[in-house]
């Protein structure tokens, strides 16, 4: 064989199997399914976090004067049921459920001391109920 023939035989397979790559490479390309990511599910779940744990409801609860004339059991409650909901979750319902059994024993205690009532009626009462 020719010298040339031996460099047209080369290159015609440098340019056929170039050309064959190429075509493959863009077929296969082409195939390929095209992913959409809906991120409307996390975008709700991330606002209804920050709606849940924005403690707006709380702060007029927990002032200063507030918790002079009241006590502080009723911010202590709301706080704990407010992280509950948070995506943290910091804090669980069984201690928010101890909160919340605290200050209704002392609300019950306060209402019976002051009440008309006797002290062991009105205990009996309000064990019946709760």
């Amino acid at each position: 064989m020719e010298p040339i023939t031996w460099i047209v035989l080369a290159l015609g397979l440098l340019v056929g199997g170039g050309a064959g790559a190429g075509i493959t490479a863009k077929l296969v390309k082409n195939n390929e399914p095209t992913v959409v990511i809906d991120n409307s599910a996390a975008t709700v779940q991330a606002e209804t976090a920050q709606a849940l744990s924005d403690l707006d409801l709380i702060e007029p609860l927990c002032v200063a004067e507030y918790v002079s004339e009241n006590g502080d059991g009723l911010c202590r409650e709301l706080f704990c049921w407010a992280q509950t909901n948070s995506t943290t979750g910091e804090a669980n319902g069984v201690a928010c459920e101890a909160i919340s059994n605290l200050n209704n024993t002392q609300t019950i205690l306060a209402v019976c001391e002051i009440g008309t009532a006797t002290y062991e009626d009105c205990l009996d009462a309000f064990r019946e109920r709760k």
